[in-house]
Parts: structure tokens; C-alpha cells; sequence
């Protein structure tokens, strides 16, 4: 399996960054995983020698925009995604925008959409969690923003994608609004597999705290044997769990053999 960092928040020598995300993912299919905030995840692709034109499906994480804008640059393809995805919803203290530009009518006209709160197969092997459980007793327990009638908005749209691997399971996540140890815990439920072999993707911790330190504990507990954490993940954060676990430097122009 091979992931493909098209966007993300830092780059490598001679490839753009942006606040964003998109990867792509080669399992037993390809397929596009968010897309940024706009068009240099294509530009980014070229670079990489990836043909956008050969990927069928996209899968959208959640409905913020530096996820899912850069949708406006693309078309034509299967884009499987939780409903609420189209949700209007605003940052709590500024009141400013962030899902996404574009409307559900907008993206029916341009993509063969599957919304979907359950699991849903993407290929054999690659499975889209669907709307993840919030369980354990520590994380998403606040949230910094508001849905369009001013009530919290907990971002329950929050999604990831799990595979099916020999070495044991491996979890993509966007941006863990729901809790990376909840997405990683509801992963191994709908795969019916134990073993948690990498952890990828936007952790959304910003400090070394209480919930840093449980995030560790649990992955301790299932004996992680890699992590990757990028994107809405600081920089303190990633350099904490490297004292942890083996890890990965993600960042645009990467690309992870697993």
C-alpha cells in the first residue's frame, strides 16, 4: 500500500503548502482522499507523476474547507462522503466561514455523490467509516465552532478511511474531529480486525496535554507500530510522540510505503 501527501500544512523541497489536506491512496484501488482548499492538489499531483484522470473515486473526510474546496477543480468522479458534510457552520469567537464554498446542489451536479453514515466499502479492502462514535471519556468533549443556527457544532460529519493490510490495520484520518483513538477504536469494530498496525493523517491535538497523554496511552495499548501525524497536529505535538513510537515526517511531496 502507498500513500501519496498531495497537500498538507508543510512541503518538501519543490512542491507548494497550503493549510490543507489531500492525499492519495493505493491499496487495492486508488483513490483520492480530500482534496485542500483549492487547486494545488492537482498541481502537486503533476509533480508526483500521479494522473489525477485515473482515480474514480474521491472520499471527503469532512465538511471544512481546507479539506474540500479545492472540489471545484475537479469533476466526473464518485465523491463518497457523510451527509452533514454540506452543513453552514462558522469558528465560535470569529464567526467566520469554514465548510465548504460549495453547495449540495452544486455537488450533485458535478459528482455521482454517495452520502453515507454507515461504513461503506470502497474496495475489498478499503473501508469509509461512515459517522464515527464518540466514546471515550476524553476526547471531543468541546468544540470550537458553530453550526448555521448558532448551536455547537461538534463536526459529527468527521470521518476516515481503514484498510485492510497483512501487517494489520492501517487508519487515514482528515482531521479526527471525532478523537483519533475513537476513529482508531471504531476502525478495528467495522473491520472486525484487532491488530492496529499505522495511524495517519490530521490527529487535531494542539498540546501536550491530558488528552496528548491519553492519545498516547491508547495507542500504547494497541502496540502502534507507526505513526504519522500532519496537518492540524502542531509541531510540539509530533515531535512529543516521536519519544513514543516510530513515526513519519508527512508532508506534501512525501510519499509512505506500507
Amino acid at each position: 500500500m502507498i500513500v501519496k501527501i498531495l497537500v498538507d500544512n508543510t512541503a518538501k523541497d519543490g512542491f507548494e503548502f497550503v493549510h490543507g489536506f489531500s492525499a492519495v491512496i493505493e491499496a487495492d484501488e486508488k483513490i483520492l482522499f480530500d482534496v485542500g482548499p483549492y487547486s494545488l492538489f492537482i498541481q502537486n499531483a503533476k509533480r508526483m507523476n500521479v494522473d489525477l484522470n485515473e482515480l474514480k473515486t474521491i472520499v471527503l473526510s469532512h465538511g471544512h474547507w481546507d479539506h474540500g474546496d479545492g472540489l471545484k477543480f475537479v469533476s466526473g468522479k464518485r465523491l463518497i462522503t457523510h451527509p452533514n458534510s454540506f452543513a453552514l457552520r462558522f469558528r465560535k469567537e470569529s464567526k467566520t466561514p469554514v465548510g465548504l464554498s460549495m453547495t449540495r446542489d452544486e455537488i450533485i451536479s458535478k459528482f455521482e455523490l454517495k452520502e453515507s453514515k454507515s461504513p461503506l466499502l470502497i474496495s475489498e479492502k478499503m473501508v469509509f467509516l461512515g459517522e464515527i462514535p464518540r466514546l471515550n471519556n476524553f476526547e471531543s468533549q468541546s468544540t470550537t465552532f458553530l453550526l448555521g443556527d448558532g448551536s455547537p457544532d461538534f463536526v459529527i460529519d468527521d470521518s476516515a478511511i481503514a484498510i485492510k493490510s497483512a501487517k494489520g490495520l492501517i487508519v487515514l484520518s482528515g482531521c479526527a474531529h471525532a478523537g483519533i483513538c475513537n476513529t482508531v477504536a471504531y476502525a478495528k469494530k467495522v473491520c472486525a480486525v484487532d491488530k492496529v498496525y499505522a495511524v495517519l493523517g490530521g490527529f487535531h491535538l494542539k498540546k501536550i496535554d491530558e488528552v496528548f497523554e491519553k492519545t498516547v496511552a491508547y495507542f500504547q495499548e494497541e502496540k502502534l507500530e507507526l505513526l504519522g501525524a500532519t496537518h492540524c497536529t502542531s509541531f510540539a505535538v509530533q515531535d512529543e510522540f516521536k519519544k513514543y513510537f516510530k513515526t513519519i515526517d508527512l508532508e506534501a511531496g512525501v510519499v509512505v510505503e506500507l
